[in-house]
């Protein structure tokens, strides 16, 4: 873990509330359905035994990387692609979305229950899997640039027969736009294809023309380097954004009017803070 995010993840918690200190009925049940909800669902048990059957799998596979993905940072001049090769236990031990954070976005498009969701950087489909696995009737697509790894996702989302989830390959810049006209209205967008400050910004204001009052755009890793956290402050600031909801490992940004001044809440397990009921 980098400096940056162990120094903003002190803050982050000093600052945080519990469930118990928020007014918004909409935030209060959303906290409580998300990040306080302990019931083990029937597909995690699915999700995981193909993970587990990933960190087993020694295969080489080539990677090609357009942005800052796990494991380093592409600071290639003019963005340009890397590639590399790794075994793909250690692709899915280090590119996969970590379990809590995999339980939570299940349990946010399991309460939320959108009809169309987008996905920015699947890798190997961990998070796809849990994506689609709580929405089963959403018209479900993830983008992801490197061809081999989104060629192990559409595997991993056919074993576990998610025939509605749509895997399309390469860069952003190629796939955002003609996937987005295809879903519109964009009810539910995870971004977490590129961790730089300038890309997230750009595919956010990309997105921003399909998403709709009820619409929820959600980002992993914004404390990933003070670059992100930077794209983060500009996102809250943003005109449309009405109101922001930060978990930490997952941030969510909401357009909705009900919320008539701007609200940024940090929030985290009432078990966190046990002393905070009031």
């Amino acid at each position: 873990m980098s400096f940056h995010r162990v120094q903003q993840f002190f803050k982050f918690y000093a600052a945080a509330q519990t469930k118990y200190q928020i007014h918004s009925p909409f935030v209060f049940e959303l906290v409580s359905e998300v990040l306080e909800d302990e019931r083990y669902f029937y597909a995690f048990e699915d999700v995981e035994r193909v993970r587990e059957e990933m960190l087993r799998n020694n295969s080489p596979i080539e990677i090609t990387d357009f942005g800052a993905g796990t494991g380093g940072s592409n600071d290639a001049p003019g963005g340009q692609p890397t590639t590399r090769v790794a075994p793909l236990r250690r692709i899915a031990a280090r590119a996969g979305s970590r379990l809590g954070q995999a339980w939570r976005l299940f349990r946010l498009a399991h309460f939320l229950k959108p009809a169309t969701m987008l996905e920015l950087g699947t890798s190997v489909g961990i998070s796809a899997m849990y994506l689609a696995s709580a929405a089963r009737d959403a018209a479900f697509c993830t983008l992801e640039g490197c061809p081999n790894c989104a060629e192990i996702a559409r595997i991993n989302l056919d074993v576990l027969k998610l025939k509605h989830a749509q895997v399309v390959t390469g860069p952003f810049e190629d796939t955002l736009l003609p996937t987005l006209q295809k879903l519109k209205p964009l009810d539910f967008a995870f971004f977490d294809g590129n961790h730089r400050r300038e890309p997230t910004l750009r595919y956010f204001e990309a997105a921003l023309p399909f998403a709709h009052e009820k619409s929820v755009f959600v980002f992993d890793d914004i404390y990933w380097s003070p670059g992100m956290t930077e794209a983060w402050q500009a996102i809250q600031q943003h005109p449309r954004v009405t109101l922001t909801v930060d978990f930490f490992d997952l941030s969510l940004a909401f357009f909705s009017p009900d919320f008539r001044e701007k609200q940024h809440l940090r929030v985290v397990p009432a078990a966190w803070k046990p002393w905070r009921f009031f």
